[in-house]
């Protein structure tokens, strides 16, 4: 049995039985790998409850991954400048050389 599906992309695709019960144990893989990642970090927080800024904490950490509508304020601390003063001179001295 063939299954048609119509992407994004606008474009016409017909899969077989083996090609969606592949794609439905990736994607428990994914759900369940995602759950029990969250709930550790939940737990690392001393709390026992899942919240929905584990889950985008390990989204983001792990796989690159940002939900849309969420805040990435609300969920991810702020990455201080590691650049110092004196570092900035320097990088500013080789571009003025670079263009001479």
């Amino acid at each position: 049995v063939s299954t048609q599906s119509t992407g994004s992309s606008g474009i016409n695709a017909e899969y077989g039985d083996e090609v969606e019960e592949v794609l439905l144990q990736i994607s428990d893989d994914f759900l369940e790998d995602v759950i029990s990642s969250s709930a550790q970090i939940a737990a690392h927080r001393k709390s026992k409850v899942l919240e929905t800024k584990d889950v985008l904490m390990y989204l983001d950490r792990h796989h690159d991954l940002w939900v849309p509508g969420y805040s990435k304020e609300d969920t991810k601390p702020a990455k201080k400048d590691m650049c110092t003063e004196q570092h900035r001179q320097r990088m500013e001295m080789i571009k003025k050389a670079q263009r001479q």
